[in-house]
């Protein structure tokens, strides 16, 4: 990556590299050129930050099980219960990695599909949809895992689920406005 470097480090070497995808003399080869330059090693490291930062992301709508899988690997989640047609503005705290909002009063035994609309409080206007995404049948709750970078979203949301069973679908609001503790908070 400097002028004196004769083979600079591609992303897509860099990537492979973390992941441990290299063949063991291709890994040894990059590990000795690491070693004698600094412009590589600070791309490696930009490169470590930017897949870092994917491996914590996790989707917005989780079901029980990816719900285990992200505590077993020691997320700190806050849960926030929330009913039909309730408002309840939280704060995520800066100390937590999910703010789980476990959108309940559901009935979604019978349902066919699941839908949600996540939307603008003030304008009504649809940030996010996920449609026909996997739910458990017996909880009564849709999850929804908010997480620290969401704080660049408009602070007042409203959720809306969608229930289709049997051909009938039936719509249940949870209006949720937002205040973010860290840095870049509204």
């Amino acid at each position: 990556m400097t002028q004196s470097c004769t083979r600079p480090l591609s992303f897509d070497s860099g990537v492979a590299y973390l992941a441990g995808d290299l063949a063991p003399e291709v890994e040894t080869d990059l590990e000795e050129h690491l070693l004698g330059c600094g412009g590589c090693t600070e791309a490696l490291a930009r490169i470590s930050a930017i897949t870092e930062s994917f491996r914590s992301m996790h989707p917005p709508v989780i079901n029980a099980s990816r719900l285990a899988s992200i505590r077993s690997r020691g997320a700190r989640i806050k849960d926030n219960p929330l009913q039909p047609g309730e408002r309840k503005p939280v704060t995520f705290p800066r100390d937590v990695d999910i703010l789980l909002h476990r959108l309940g009063g559901l009935d979604l035994r019978a349902a066919d599909r699941v839908d949600i609309d996540v939307c603008v409080e003030e304008t009504g206007d649809v940030l996010y949809t996920e449609q026909n995404f996997a739910f458990d049948r017996d909880s009564g709750e849709v999850l929804i895992a908010c997480q620290q970078h969401f704080s660049v979203l408009p602070p007042n949301i409203v959720i809306e689920v969608r229930v289709t069973d049997h051909g009938v679908e039936r719509s249940s609001k949870y209006a949720i406005p937002h205040r973010f503790e860290g840095a870049g908070a509204q």
